[in-house]
Formats: C-alpha cells, structure tokens, sequence
C-alpha cells in the first residue's frame, strides 16, 4: 500500500511517499519560516503563496526520491485542518485534483491527532497510552483505547509553543522562539527568577498567557537586558514551563492507568522536555514515546501514516471535502 500524504496547515509544504505503516520513502519539507522571521511571526498570506508557489516542486521531489510514480499511488492523505485556511486549501485542492484525475481514495487528516501517530511510523501502537500533544497552537492531554479518543485537559489560552514565541520576542531572540530558548536556557540558571503556578479548575488544564505576562513585567522592571539576564529568564521559564507538562503528563498518565506517554508537536524537540520526562515517567515505571525529531514539525509522513489509519477503519472523503481552520480533534473533552 503506497499513500501520498500532503501536509500545508501553516508555514511547511511537505509531501511524503509512505510504504505500509513503517516505510517512509520520502518526506520532502519546504518552509517558509525564512520568509516570516523579519514580521517576528507567521504571516498567513506569506504561508498560502509559498505553498502554492512549491507544492508542484515538493510533490515531484518527493516522487523522485521515492523512485515511485504518481500513478503507484493507491491512497492519498491531505490535512483538512486545523491552520491557516489559505494554506489549508491549497493542499486539499491539490489532493482532490490528484484524486479525480488518478481515482484514487481521499483521506482529509487532522494534523493534530497525527503529530501523535508520527511516533508509530516503525513501530506498533500501544493499546491505550495518553497522549501529551505541545505545539505552537494547541497544547492537549488526551487518552487513547482502541479507536476511541478522550481530551482530558487542554489549554485555556496561549498554547506552549506560542508563549515560547512570545518570551523570546519580549526578549529579542527573534523567531521561532522555541529552539532559540530552548538552547538558550542551558546557558542560564534556571533558579535566577521563579514563575508562579497557574491554576486551573480542571487539574490537567494548561495556562501559559500568565508566565508570558510575568517575563513581561520582568523586563519592564529590568533597566539593561544584559546577556546574562536573557539567559536566566530563558532557562527559568523553560523550567517552569517543562516542568508543567511534565508534572501533569504523569499525573494524568497515572489517573489513567496507563504505562506508556506519547508526545508529539513541535514543541516533543525540546531537549529540556524529553530529559525531564522521560526521567519522571522512567522512575513511576511508564514508557515515554517521542518522535525522531524530523517527525517533530508538521510533515506529510505523519499525515499519510494518519490517513492510512482512517482509512483502514473505512473512512472515505470525496471531492467535497473542505479545509476546515478549526478542525477539532475528534475526540470529547472529559466532564
């Protein structure tokens, strides 16, 4: 079984040849990212014109380094949501034009659920486990059964990646904020400034607008941002930041009753992230999963991989299917 995945939900146009389950032929990413770092951020008119401009590109280049033919392809899986609906619809249009013109089946994905299914490209899935997804848009604790998905806890305002953003442009770190912290912070003391713990009604909630607030009013009070400043408040605020995933990931995962944690988004590359997890699930005796760290941004393997899933549980779109900038992850969030 050969599927197409085509992923264009933000500022990555990628396409990937997926073999079965586990082979992964090709996965061919081009970004935009150089072309938004002068506005500090993703300008969606930006993301939609580089995708439209590349996809033909992306495609062949996935293709011929799959030594495959577009006609080899027997299923084909597109992101319908969420993102950016300008993006988002260049790649569905395309799928259904490759679609109709090949009579091959359609899949719409949701990018979401597959940053998690990124960690079963090679192996097997467990059971049920608890997935812990951190992006730049959505930070969720969800379980999984079988089929069947359950939102557990999820953020209330800015999501993790997007307050990572957010310090490092309050710092200027410049842009993306995540990977400029992260190796930032291990030059710091991380016990230089102390954030305060948000809370939430829902013990597995999220909330990260309040430390982006406080590392705010830091600097206003702060008469010289010196270097050696920047650094403390990089490593102080990925401390906090790392430790609440971490602390109510095991929290969760053990409320649950489950003995494996499945990370997936862009923020599973953070190295402060799978050190203190994977040491806190190992000492409770609970396996974490975390993406190779190609597989951690948004990428068309993770999509086709997804959209095989759909498929063999007999999901099917037509030519209807529509981009959908709000797609929500269908599972129900826990009362």
């Amino acid at each position: 079984m050969i599927t197409l995945g085509i992923e264009t939900s933000c500022d990555e146009t990628s396409v990937a040849v997926l073999e079965g389950k586990h082979g992964i032929r090709s996965n061919v990413v081009s970004s935009s990212l150089f072309r938004h770092q002068p506005f500090g951020g993703v300008v969606p008119e930006i993301a939609c014109r580089h995708s439209l401009e590349q996809i033909d590109f992306v495609l062949e280049q996935a293709l011929k380094q799959a030594n495959a033919k577009i006609q080899d392809v027997d299923l084909i899986a597109v992101t319908q949501g969420p993102g950016l609906i300008g993006s988002l619809f260049v790649g569905v249009c395309f799928a259904k034009a490759l679609s109709f013109h090949l009579k091959k089946p359609l899949v719409g994905v949701n990018h979401l659920e597959a940053h998690l299914t990124a960690n079963f490209i090679g192996h097997e899935a467990p059971e049920r486990y608890l997935g812990l997804l951190v992006s730049g848009g959505h930070t969720s604790i969800s379980y999984h059964e079988g089929a069947q998905m359950k939102i557990i806890g999820e953020t209330v305002d800015d999501a993790c990646g997007e307050a990572y953003d957010k310090v490092a442009k309050i710092l200027g770190l410049g842009f993306p904020g995540g990977p400029i912290i992260d190796k930032l912070a291990a030059q710091g003391n991380e016990k230089a400034y102390k954030f305060t713990r948000p809370k939430q009604e829902n013990s597995y909630d999220f909330s990260f607008s309040g430390v982006k607030t406080a590392v705010l009013y830091l600097t206003r009070r702060q008469k010289s941002m010196t270097d050696e400043f920047k650094r403390d408040v990089a490593a102080s605020f990925q401390r906090a930041a790392v430790s609440w995933l971490v602390e109510k990931s095991i929290a969760a995962a053990e409320d649950m009753r489950v003995s494996d944690i499945v990370v997936g988004g862009g923020v599973s590359a953070n190295s402060r992230l799978r050190k203190d997890l994977q040491e806190a699930a190992g000492r409770e005796g609970i396996r974490t999963w975390f993406p190779p760290l190609a597989l951690t941004g948004d990428n068309a393997a993770m999509i086709a991989r997804q959209g095989l899933d759909l498929y063999e549980k007999g999901v099917r779109d037509t030519i209807r299917l529509n981009a959908d900038p709000n797609l929500r992850v269908k599972g129900r969030k826990a009362s």
